[in-house]
């Protein structure tokens, strides 16, 4: 009766690991199983074998690329009320892959954030104000494009944030840096993630050098913390499932 009542609670054990294991797998890749994975693995693969040659490996890998990004960080990112960050972790992506670029982080360095996303009191005016964007550390130092996209917008922010550039990822998502000394694209020029796209400065409303960097999804501010943390996440994902 007890080696019974044992085999039971193993095979419990192992139907309620079995469920936490899918139900995972479900809320990151929007799949069931591990072989449901696999499989859209192997038909990607197969789709670039039998693709022609007006099709590329790289346009078929950028649109999956995109949806794997896109339902990730949906589902990721919702935590858009709390005006305390929590630290900012980028130990997750290797910056040192030049070559294979996928994700990259506004500036090239240990990210140093010095006013948070949300309510804060201005630096120059003394109001309390929403702060729709984070402020990091940077003194003139070349600024990079998060992600893939299209150069929507660049000029003066005539409401304090001085040269900015504003560019368009996956008809979703708008990254916005601002405060800048020198900007070296125009609107409708493509860029890939990891392409110096400007100069941090102390332009507009500012006291002292630093960046600006906000997001908007579908139009609405969203904390650039937690967009920046789940895309390295995303990354990194994506390069285990590959191997």
């Amino acid at each position: 009766m007890i080696t019974d009542l044992n085999n039971i609670k193993s095979k419990d054990t192992e139907k309620e690991k079995e469920r936490k294991e899918k139900k995972f797998l479900e809320k990151i890749f929007g799949r069931t199983t591990k072989a449901d994975l696999k499989n859209e693995i192997d038909s990607l693969k197969i789709m670039i074998k039998q693709s022609s040659a007006s099709v590329s490996k790289q346009e078929i890998w950028e649109k999956t690329k995109a949806s794997i990004v896109v339902t990730h960080h949906s589902k990721m990112l919702n935590n858009n009320k709390s005006s305390k960050e929590q630290p900012v972790t980028y130990d997750l992506i290797d910056e040192s892959r030049e070559g294979d670029v996928k994700v990259r982080m506004p500036l090239k360095r240990k990210i140093s954030i010095t006013s948070s996303y949300g309510a804060r009191k201005h630096p120059l005016f003394g109001t309390t104000r929403f702060h729709n964007g984070i402020d990091m550390a940077a003194w003139y130092e070349n600024v990079y494009s998060v992600l893939d996209g299209t150069v929507t917008d660049t000029g003066w922010d005539s409401r304090g944030g001085g040269n900015y550039i504003k560019i368009r990822h996956f008809n979703r998502f708008e990254t916005s840096y601002l405060h800048l000394s020198e900007i070296y694209y125009h609107p409708g020029e493509h860029v890939n993630a990891g392409f110096i796209i400007a100069k941090s400065g102390n332009s507009g409303n500012s006291t002292g050098p630093h960046l600006h960097f906000s997001v908007k999804e579908f139009g609405k501010s969203i904390n650039p913390v937690h967009f920046l943390n789940d895309l390295i996440r995303v990354n990194n994902l994506i390069d285990i499932y590959n191997e």
